[in-house]
């Protein structure tokens, strides 16, 4: 099922209408919760790890992040991506906006993260306002940003599961801010495929339907090079964020 399909689905519609009525944000604030799925709060250190890495991700001049964690939520699967598409998430947070459950949404991006696999997309998925991802146990595994970032001009990191799993996190936190695909871009540096977070692994994926980028970049062949990755948005992914506002119309 394709993002455009999802908004099909019964009651997605009512999901995001209902949060986009009864809250209210700051243009200057970016608000972030996170909730955990019980299993992936088994995992030590996974809240302190995120917010490690959204501080730097999501780290702008023309807002500031708002971190917060909701808390633990009972979900029927670890699977982020199935937890999106069938509904329970949104259903979830739109119960928690009209206080129907103990759920409390904010108004820029309410992300569940899961101990779903990272090995066979789609492992997240993201609409506005409203995503999930797996991967806990990866996040769990991931070194402090200062420790994996050797590159600190361009944000490269080796193509790692924990990495790709950080990368995958903010990819649908993006998705959550309105952005899309081709806001990421691809390029070649040091002899290295390297990928932003908007396009990630599409940018080596055969299958992938879109060679070229709204930043107005093309995708480059994959050929033998290596595969890395970058944990910053590309710039017009940045002016996307900028232009943010005030929420989605």
């Amino acid at each position: 099922m394709n993002r455009r399909a999802f908004f099909g689905t019964v009651g997605s519609a009512i999901s995001l209408g209902t949060l986009a009525y009864t809250t209210r944000r700051s243009p200057e604030t970016l608000s972030v919760r996170i909730w955990l799925s019980e299993q992936a709060s088994t995992y030590d250190g996974v809240s302190d790890r995120i917010h490690d890495y959204l501080e730097r991700m999501l780290d702008f001049e023309f807002w500031s992040l708002e971190f917060t964690v909701g808390g633990t939520v009972s979900v029927s699967t670890e699977d982020a991506a199935r937890l999106m598409k069938r509904g329970e998430w949104p259903k979830a947070v739109a119960e928690g906006t009209l206080g129907r459950r103990d759920i409390e949404p904010v108004s820029d991006v309410n992300l569940l993260v899961t101990d779903g696999e990272m090995k066979v997309a789609p492992t997240g998925f993201g609409i506005p306002r409203i995503a999930s991802v797996g991967g806990a146990r990866h996040i769990a595994a991931l070194e402090s940003f200062e420790e994996l970032v050797a590159d600190r001009d361009r944000d490269i990191v080796p193509n790692t599961t924990p990495a790709r799993t950080i990368q995958v996190l903010v990819h649908e936190a993006g998705h959550a801010l309105g952005l899309k695909h081709d806001h990421g871009v691809a390029f070649v540096y040091d002899g290295a495929l390297i990928a932003t977070p908007m396009l990630s692994s599409y940018a080596w994926d055969p299958d992938y339907d879109g060679d070229r980028s709204r930043c107005g970049t093309a995708i480059p062949a994959a050929a033998d090079r290596e595969r890395k990755l970058s944990l910053s948005f590309s710039s017009c992914a940045r002016r996307a964020l900028a232009n943010h506002g005030s929420g989605f119309s």
